[in-house]
């Protein structure tokens, strides 16, 4: 019975690394679940458990073509997943430490000419990044960032599918980490304020 299931599990990664969407919708609803529960199980927020599942599968999809068949699946899903958890409280602190910074600049905005310059060259720079991106992706990504829609608003009032959302979002955040490196919390919070 093992031996055929590690065949079946086997066959079907090899579909997925093919580009097989129907593979690929069969692992996710054979991981999701239980990958969803581990991750809760650190964080203890089901939304952002539920946003690094769907981060997970989505990089697994990006990098089907590196997948080795021949290693256990399962334990490559699961490494992933604590990397992004382990990532995420790691970025909890960094972000605390931003959300000081940014109460303080809000209080001595006035005071501080050297803060109020840089944060007016960081939305600058924001600015240009984001009318290098494709126009779907950038619209996609203001219509989150920006104006706080869900992503079930935003392929509605675009008429896409949520997973094409999905994937514009992460693309987008991925192309200002790139460009703004340490700079991109701030970013985001700036992204936010513009709302």
């Amino acid at each position: 019975m093992t031996t055929r299931t590690e065949h079946i599990d086997q066959q079907m990664i090899l579909r997925l690394k093919a580009g097989d969407m129907v593979a690929f919708q069969k692992v996710f609803v054979a991981y999701s679940e239980k990958l969803f529960h581990f991750t809760c199980s650190y964080l203890k927020d089901t939304a952002e458990a539920e946003e690094i599942v769907q981060d997970v599968f989505l990089r697994i999809w990006e990098m089907r073509d590196e997948i080795d068949e021949n290693k256990s699946f399962k334990s490559f899903l699961y490494t992933m997943a604590v990397n992004k958890v382990l990532n995420h409280l790691k970025h909890q602190v960094v972000r605390q430490k931003y959300e000081k910074y940014l109460v303080n600049f809000n209080h001595d905005f006035s005071a501080s000419p050297e803060a109020a310059v840089h944060f007016a060259e960081l939305r600058d720079k924001i600015a240009g990044l984001m009318d290098k991106m494709p126009e779907q992706q950038r619209n996609v990504f203001k219509l989150s960032r920006e104006e706080g829609l869900s992503n079930g608003e935003i392929a509605e009032k675009l008429d896409l599918s949520i997973r094409t959302v999905e994937n514009q979002i992460y693309r987008a955040s991925k192309f200002l980490k790139e460009n703004l490196r340490e700079e991109y919390l701030l970013a985001m919070f700036v992204l936010f304020k513009a709302k």
